[in-house]
């Protein structure tokens, strides 16, 4: 992104953030938050997990990143992420409550997507999780990031924000010996992906059946 953002505004005028923007300020009290300290980056962290298991039961999809492993790992990145200014939990909040968030991290002039949320269709008619993006990049640029990574995922709404696409890889490393059952299973697995005749055979002997 260049260093004038009402130029890359412009540039995804299709996406209409100004008018969402607008629709969204006229509900009492509107505005975009960024958490100022842990315990509010925690608070809007606990309504993304609630916000996003609701849609993904919605789309008949599995949710994981609430169950105790990965909310564990969450709020420890945000715990210290927040603390040493890498880590940003974002919102668009009013009084109706908090209607979006978004977590990201900063390397840099860098900004790494990691998750968004909204509450549902009731919003729809401002596009919340594209605001938030949007307002999250905006107030990001202002710090001087020029950089967006959107995350994986190769979904429309990315590309209308002007996204490109990057080739991306696994990579397992053991960082110790307790580390290593993972990373060898990890490398098997990869193998495996390049065979699937084989992939199938070693699915049907574990009793999982052919994906």
């Amino acid at each position: 992104m260049g260093a004038d953002y009402d130029d890359y505004q412009a540039s995804i005028k299709r996406l209409q953030m100004r008018r969402c923007w607008r629709v969204f300020s006229r509900h009492a009290g509107a505005r975009f938050e960024i958490a100022a300290d842990v315990a509010r980056a925690h608070e809007l962290l606990d309504v993304m997990d609630v916000q996003q298991q609701a849609r993904m039961q919605k789309l008949g999809s599995p949710f994981v990143l609430n169950d105790e492993t990965h909310a564990r790992f969450y709020r420890e990145v945000v715990r210290q992420g927040v603390a040493e200014g890498y880590a940003m939990v974002s919102a668009l909040v009013c009084d109706a409550g908090i209607i979006a968030t978004a977590l990201g991290v900063k390397h840099g002039a860098t900004y790494f997507l990691l998750r968004i949320s909204h509450a549902g269709d009731p919003w729809s008619s401002c596009s919340p999780g594209l605001l938030v993006t949007e307002r999250t990049m905006a107030a990001l640029h202002a710090q001087g990031v020029r950089r967006f990574d959107l995350s994986i995922g190769n979904q429309a709404y990315k590309r209308r924000f002007g996204a490109e696409r990057v080739p991306l890889t696994d990579v397992s490393v053991a960082l110790s010996w307790r580390g290593l059952p993972y990373a060898w299973r990890d490398h098997a697995a990869q193998g495996l992906r390049r065979h699937p005749k084989l992939a199938s055979l070693a699915a049907r002997a574990m009793g999982k059946g052919a994906r």
